[in-house]
């Protein structure tokens, strides 16, 4: 096919395809004769000072995941940038396969043989462990994400993009990324580490077993609400010749809380190499010896040899692999009924006050969510948003209607302010500071508020008389 054009060094040879943050194309390296897949990236709309700072920020993540040399990785070669266009790009390795979701698609059956799944799933799970130990999260692991070379290597593309492209592109009222691919602390703006493409991976690995998505709904909020509430139908309630070891690797994988998730992609690879050998997932038998140290230690001493076990019954994966008899204590002589009385009480207080821990925990853990609504009058200025003390949102306000610069009063050239934020239920206290320096218009106030679950709460800010007034709607 004849060239049309170049990027940098590298001549096009042809679209692989295009999306809302650029194009992909098959290119020629001349310098060694090689065959490259080459990403543009680019942030419609975006001002200058933002273009870039997402210059500075792409070159330098694209550049750390180059250091990553792994087979289950497509490799970075090179970046550079489009000279006329001021548009980056990443030179990456181009491989002679196709997606994940795409291979899927193309089976007879609509799904991939189950060996052949958890052997696809295991690999990808290896290369996730070893990005991980080079300090790398992908963010966006998903189907199309998962490039399977011809031999049936599986490969995750897009290492150095997604970060880049989730912290930069995130618009008013819209989330990035996947939602049915992404775990619960990313779709509530939390911190993420490698635990977060594990959940990314669980979700793919009960689709490739089971022929549906763990987490589904008709519109973006009932995905969310599922990822961050529902717990998924076990495996072996779906799929027929699907046993309790899968319920339970999938269990740990799609766990809520990171803390009872497996803790490291080599720990979910190991599991899925028992499997594929029809063994009990080895992290069974541990979990098991830990359930019994934890129930010894917790174990609550009360006067007269009583005991109150604090420690909740295990789940059923995990007590069938408890085959050692834990050891009893011999009972006790009968007290006095007095003092038997005053046990109980002070068992079941304890056990009450358990009981309302775990309730206010899970109802902190409920999603909801925090609208921001206003108009501004300035030309031109910033405004940061915190909850709670995080910074979760910064962004630059542009008044097109307004280019004069137009006094705060005036009845006209007002811009609008609409955004929409993640929150858990709960009380917040919600930070608003506007900066708009050559308007003298600088302030920064808060507010309190109860959010209630699946539900939304509307924060009006008032720009008039240049004071920065918030009221809840």
């Amino acid at each position: 096919m004849e060239t049309t054009h170049q990027l940098g060094r590298y001549e096009i040879v042809a679209e692989l395809g295009r999306g809302a943050m650029g194009a992909v194309f098959r290119a020629r390296d001349p310098k060694i004769d090689r065959t490259v897949a080459i990403k543009t990236i680019a942030v419609p709309g975006a001002s200058a000072t933002e273009a870039e700072h997402y210059r500075q920020r792409f070159f330098r993540e694209a550049q750390a995941a180059g250091r990553l040399s792994h087979p289950g990785i497509v490799t970075i070669y090179d970046v550079g940038e489009d000279e006329a266009a001021h548009t980056p790009f990443i030179v990456m390795e181009c491989v002679d396969g196709q997606s994940l979701d795409r291979l899927v698609a193309a089976a007879p059956s609509g799904t991939l043989p189950r060996a052949l799944a958890l052997e696809l799933v295991q690999h990808i799970a290896e290369a996730l462990d070893y990005a991980h130990s080079q300090d790398i999260v992908h963010r966006d692991i998903k189907p199309a994400n998962i490039m399977v070379t011809t031999g049936g290597q599986p490969k995750i593309a897009d290492f150095g993009i997604a970060k880049v492209s989730q912290a930069e592109t995130t618009l008013p009222g819209h989330v990035v990324g996947t939602p049915a691919y992404m775990s619960p602390e990313q779709l509530n703006g939390k911190p993420v580490d490698g635990r977060s493409d594990l959940f990314s991976l669980g979700v793919i690995t009960y689709w490739l077993l089971t022929g549906v998505k763990p987490f589904d709904g008709a519109t973006l909020t009932e995905i969310c609400i599922q990822v961050a509430t529902k717990d998924p139908t076990p495996p072996s309630q779906i799929m027929p010749g699907i046993n309790g070891n899968f319920d339970y690797l999938l269990a740990r994988a799609l766990a809520k809380d990171p803390v009872m998730r497996y803790q490291r992609c080599s720990e979910l690879a190991a599991d899925l190499e028992d499997l594929r050998a029809g063994n009990t997932p080895r992290s069974i038998a541990q979990s098991a010896r830990t359930e019994v140290l934890a129930r010894a230690e917790r174990t609550v001493a009360l006067p007269g040899n009583a005991t109150v076990a604090l420690t909740p019954r295990p789940s059923a994966p995990v007590a069938a692999a408890i085959t050692a008899p834990v050891p009893q204590a011999a009972a006790p002589m009968p007290p006095r009924r007095g003092k038997m009385l005053i046990y109980l009480l002070v068992a079941a207080v304890l056990l009450l006050a358990g009981t309302a821990a775990v309730v206010a925990s899970f109802s902190r853990s409920m999603p909801a969510t925090l609208q921001i609504v206003g108009q501004y009058p300035f030309r031109e200025g910033k405004i940061y948003i915190w909850v709670d003390g995080d910074l979760r949102y910064h962004d630059e306000l542009h008044n097109s209607s307004n280019p004069r610069g137009k006094s705060s009063h005036a009845s006209s050239g007002h811009e609008s302010l609409a955004l929409t934020l993640p929150v858990t239920a709960g009380r917040h206290t919600v930070r608003v500071q506007v900066d708009a320096a050559g308007q003298i218009y600088d302030h920064d106030t808060a507010i309190p508020g109860l959010f209630r679950a699946y539900s939304q709460k509307t924060l009006m800010v008032n720009f008039a008389s240049k004071n920065l007034e918030l009221r809840w709607d």
